[in-house]
C-alpha cells in the first residue's frame, strides 16, 4: 500500500459557455422578447370617462370600430366631482385597446356608450339586444391622447358631402336629431344637433343638407318648424295647426325660396337663418286671390285651405270685391302646391263638420275653404270660389250615381260609401227633390270597385246606432264609429242578381233604404185584422218559432172604426206563410198565479206569432189576442199518442201543463173540455213519440198539482210534489203496474179516470218497458 501512488489531478480549461448557464440564457432572450413584443405589439391602455356607469359591464362591455372590436373594459373607478363633468360625479373606465387600434387614441377622437334607442326617427342600436351594450368610437386627427371624455348621447349620424347651415328658434318644438328637412315634401337633410345659444336666449339648430340638394338653399330662404301642434284661442273660434301625424311625432323642418328671393346667392357652410312657427309667419306661401259671389264667414291667420283633410293655406286678408258683390279673399298657399293651381283647380267654402278621420284639428276648427287641386294648362293665381260646397263633380274619376231616400239621416258630404265593411266610394253631396219629396244623394265609386254595382244592387243607409233589447241584455250595432259621426252607405246584392244583371253605368238612380232589413226583405204585402192594437206598434215583428218572418209596416182603424188594419210584408223567405189556415195571434207578458211568459215583451214591445196553414195563397188574415188552443181533432192528428182523463174537475191544470212519469215530463196537457153532460171535465193528454209506450191498459193517472204534506209523531213532516213547476202550473203523473197486469198499448183517443192521488202501491211499480228511441233530449 505504501508503495502505491495516487494519480494527481489534472485541470483543462473549458473553451466554451458551460451548459448550466443556458437555460437561464434562453430564459433571458424569451423575456426580452416579450417585452419587445409588449412594447409593439401588446395592448394599450386608455381612460374615459362616463357621467354614468349605467351598461358598463367590467370584462365584458368591448369597445368597437367599423364593427370590429378593438378593446375592453378592464376595470372602472368612480371620480366624484369631476371637473370635465362640470362638477358632477362620473365613472372612469380603464379599458385597454389593441396595439392595432393605436391610432384611434388621438386628440379629437369621440367615445359613446351604444344601446337600444327607439325612436320616431329610427331605430338605433338594435343588435346590442344580442350582443350587449358596446363603446363605439369616431377618430380624430390630433396628438396621441390617452385620457378621454365620453358624449352623453351618440353624435348624429350624418355621412357625406353637403351643406351645414344654422337656424336659431325661440323653442325647440318637437325637433330632435335625425328630424328630417322638407323641400316641397321632399327629405332633402336632417337635423344634426342642436344646443342653446351662449347667452341661453334661444336654441340654435345645425341642418345638414345634402349635396345633391344643397343648390336649393339660398341666402333668401325661409326654414319654418312643421312639428308640433299649434293652438291659437279668440273671439272667432280655436284654431289648432298640425302639419302632419309623422312631423308631429318625429319633427320636421321646412323651407322654401321665395320667388324675388331666387336671385340671390346660394347659402354657404355655416350661413345663419331664423325659424319661424310656419309657412304663412315665414311669409313662404304662394300668394293667391279667391273671389267668392257673397260674404263668407273667414278670420284671416286662422282660416285654414285644406285639401283632403291636410292643410296646404291659410288666409292672409279679406276685402271687398271691386264691384261690391261678392268677397275678395287673399290665401298664402303652401309652396307644395305650386304645380297644382291652375285653372282646373277649384276653392269653395265648407262648413264646420265633425270629422274624427280628419283628426282633432276638426273637432275644434269653425269653418274652413276646401279645394280641389288639379294640374291643368296654365298657371292660375285668381281663382272664383264658391260659398257653398259642389254637390257633385263629374270630373272625379270613377262610377258617379244618384241614390233616392225619403231622410238621408246623419249622412254628410264626404262620407263613406262601403262594400263589405270596406270603404270603396265617397259622399260628394245631397239636395233636395224639387218636388220635396225626397233628398237625392250623389255618390262616386273608386272605379277599381266599379264592378261590384250592376243594375240589381241595393244600396242602404248605416248612419248612426240600431239597437234591440231584451232581458239578456242590449244590442247596440254600429258598422264604425266613423260611420256613427259622420254617416255613411252600404251596397250589396245577392249572388243570382250579381250573376245575371248588367253592370251599372254613370248617371244611373236607385233607391237609398234605411236599412238592410229594407234593402233586402222587400217580401210579399199581406194585411192583417186586429180587434185592438194595445201593445202593437208599427214595425212590431211577425215571428214564427221565435224567428222574425215578417214585419208590420202600418197600423190604421179598420172601415168599421171597431178594428184595426195593420199593412205588414212577410220577407221573402217566408212567403209560404201566406196561406189558408195560418193562425196568427198577439204575444205579450203573460204574468200571473198559473204561468208566467213572454216578460221580454215587457222591453221589446209585443208582436205577433203565427201558425202555419197549408191551404190556398192567401193574403188577408185575422188574428187574435190570445194563442189559439189546440182541439181534440188536431191534437189526435200529431205523432205520438193523445189520451183522455176524465176529472170531477179541472184544478189547476191548463193547456201546457207538464205530464210525469217517474219525475220525467214525457208529455203536456194540450186542453180541456166539460163532458157531454157537463157531468165531468175532459183533459187532453198528448204524449211524446217515444214514450208513447209507457202507456198501457193498466196504466192509471192522477193529479200532481199542489203539495202533499204528512206530518206524523214519528214520521215527522213530510212534503212531497213532483216539480216546482207542476207546483205553480199544475200537472199529471201516470204509473203502470208490471206485466201481466200492465196489458198492451193502447191508441190515441183511450180513456181513462184522473185520480186525485196515487195510491201507495203504485208508487212501488217498476216495470221494465223498452222506449223509442231518439237523439231528442229529454224535457
Amino acid at each position: 500500500m505504501a508503495d502505491s501512488q495516487i494519480p494527481e489531478a489534472e485541470i483543462k480549461r473549458s473553451r466554451g459557455l458551460p451548459l448550466v448557464w443556458v437555460l437561464p440564457l434562453v430564459a433571458a432572450i424569451i423575456a426580452v422578447w416579450l417585452l419587445y413584443r409588449d412594447f409593439t405589439q401588446g395592448d394599450i391602455r386608455a381612460e374615459i370617462l362616463f357621467p354614468s356607469g349605467d351598461g358598463l359591464v367590467q370584462g365584458k362591455t368591448v369597445v368597437k370600430y367599423s364593427g370590429v372590436d378593438i378593446g375592453v373594459v378592464h376595470d372602472f373607478r368612480l371620480v366624484p366631482g369631476a371637473e370635465e363633468l362640470d362638477g358632477a360625479d362620473g365613472v372612469l373606465a380603464e379599458v385597454e385597446f389593441n396595439h392595432s387600434a393605436e391610432f384611434l387614441l388621438v386628440k379629437g377622437s369621440r367615445f359613446w356608450l351604444v344601446k337600444p334607442e327607439v325612436s320616431v326617427t329610427g331605430i338605433r342600436g338594435l343588435e346590442t339586444l344580442v350582443s350587449g351594450n358596446y363603446i363605439a368610437v369616431e377618430p380624430g386627427t390630433g396628438e396621441p391622447q390617452r385620457e378621454f371624455v365620453a358624449l352623453s348621447q351618440p353624435p348624429a349620424q350624418v355621412s357625406g358631402e353637403g351643406l351645414r347651415v344654422l337656424v336659431r328658434a325661440p323653442r325647440l318644438g318637437s325637433l330632435n336629431r335625425g328630424s328630417p328637412v322638407y323641400y316641397r315634401q321632399l327629405e332633402v337633410g336632417e337635423v344634426e344637433s342642436y344646443r342653446l345659444s351662449e347667452n341661453d336666449s334661444e336654441i340654435e339648430v345645425e341642418l345638414f343638407i345634402r349635396k345633391q340638394y344643397a343648390h336649393l338653399v339660398h341666402r333668401g330662404s325661409r326654414f319654418w318648424n312643421s312639428s308640433g301642434v299649434s293652438i291659437e284661442g279668440g273671439i272667432s273660434g280655436v284654431k289648432v295647426d298640425v302639419e302632419s301625424i309623422a312631423s308631429l311625432l318625429a319633427g320636421g323642418v321646412s323651407f322654401y325660396t321665395p320667388e324675388k328671393q331666387r336671385q340671390s346667392p346660394l347659402a354657404k357652410n355655416g350661413q345663419e337663418y331664423r325659424l319661424y312657427n310656419s309657412f304663412a309667419d315665414a311669409d313662404a306661401g304662394i300668394p293667391i286671390t279667391l273671389n267668392f259671389d257673397r260674404g263668407v264667414n273667414v278670420t284671416p291667420g286662422s282660416t285654414p285651405v285644406v285639401y283632403q283633410g291636410i292643410k296646404v293655406g291659410q288666409v292672409s286678408d279679406t276685402k271687398a270685391s271691386s264691384s261690391l258683390n261678392g268677397m275678395a279673399v287673399e290665401v298664402l298657399m303652401d309652396p307644395i302646391t305650386d304645380d297644382l293651381l291652375t285653372d282646373n283647380t277649384r276653392f269653395w267654402m265648407a262648413n264646420p263638420t265633425i270629422d274624427i278621420s280628419s283628426g282633432l284639428s276638426q273637432l275644434l276648427e269653425g269653418n274652413r275653404i276646401e279645394v280641389d287641386l288639379r294640374r291643368g294648362q296654365r298657371s292660375v293665381r285668381e281663382f272664383r270660389a264658391f260659398a257653398e260646397a259642389p254637390q257633385r263633380d263629374p270630373r272625379m274619376p270613377g262610377l258617379h250615381l244618384k241614390l233616392n231616400a225619403r231622410n238621408p239621416g246623419s249622412l254628410q258630404r264626404g262620407a263613406s260609401v262601403y262594400f263589405r265593411r270596406i270603404e270603396v266610394g265617397r259622399v260628394q253631396g245631397m239636395e233636395l227633390n224639387s218636388d220635396g219629396s225626397g233628398v237625392t244623394v250623389f255618390v262616386v265609386i273608386q272605379p277599381r270597385y266599379a264592378h261590384l254595382v250592376h243594375s240589381r244592387t241595393r244600396f242602404w243607409n248605416i248612419s248612426g246606432l240600431r239597437a234591440s233589447a231584451s232581458l239578456t241584455g242590449l244590442e247596440v250595432e254600429a258598422d264604425s264609429l266613423l260611420s256613427l259621426v259622420r254617416g255613411g252607405i252600404a251596397f250589396g246584392s245577392s249572388r243570382s242578381a250579381r250573376e245575371n244583371a248588367p253592370p251599372a253605368k254613370n248617371g244611373d238612380t236607385f233607391p237609398l233604404y234605411g236599412s238592410r232589413e229594407d234593402a233586402f226583405e222587400e217580401g210579399l204585402e199581406i194585411t192583417i185584422d186586429l180587434p185592438s192594437a194595445e201593445g202593437i206598434k208599427e214595425g212590431a215583428a211577425i215571428r214564427y218559432r221565435g224567428i222574425q218572418v215578417g214585419e208590420i209596416r202600418r197600423l190604421r182603424l179598420g172601415p168599421d172604426l171597431a178594428s184595426v188594419q195593420a199593412r205588414a210584408t212577410l220577407f221573402h223567405h217566408a212567403e209560404q206563410f201566406a196561406r189558408e189556415g195560418t193562425r196568427m195571434w198577439v204575444v205579450g207578458p203573460e204574468i200571473g198565479l198559473e204561468t208566467v211568459a213572454n216578460v221580454d215583451t215587457l222591453i221589446t214591445g209585443r208582436y205577433l206569432s203565427l201558425e202555419p196553414g197549408s191551404g190556398a195563397p192567401q193574403t188577408t188574415f185575422t188574428a187574435e189576442l190570445q194563442p189559439p188552443r189546440q182541439d181534440l181533432a188536431e191534437t189526435l192528428m200529431r205523432p205520438g199518442l193523445t189520451v183522455i182523463l176524465n176529472a170531477p174537475r179541472r184544478g189547476s191544470l191548463s193547456a201546457g201543463s207538464p205530464v210525469y212519469y217517474r219525475q220525467v215530463q214525457v208529455g203536456e196537457v194540450t186542453g180541456y173540455a166539460l163532458g157531454e153532460l157537463a157531468d165531468r171535465v175532459y183533459i187532453y193528454v198528448y204524449i211524446e213519440p217515444r214514450y208513447r209506450t209507457l202507456v198501457r191498459e193498466g196504466t192509471v193517472f192522477w193529479s200532481a198539482s199542489g203539495i202533499d204534506v204528512n206530518f206524523g209523531l214519528r214520521t215527522g213532516l213530510t212534503v212531497h210534489t213532483e216539480s216546482a213547476r207542476a207546483l205553480i202550473d199544475g200537472g199529471i203523473a201516470f204509473a203502470t203496474p208490471e206485466a201481466p197486469a200492465m196489458g198492451r198499448e193502447v191508441e190515441s183517443g183511450s180513456h181513462y179516470p184522473l185520480y186525485p192521488e196515487p195510491e201507495p202501491e203504485w208508487l212501488g211499480w217498476r216495470p221494465k218497458i223498452e222506449i223509442y228511441a231518439s237523439e231528442l233530449p229529454t224535457k
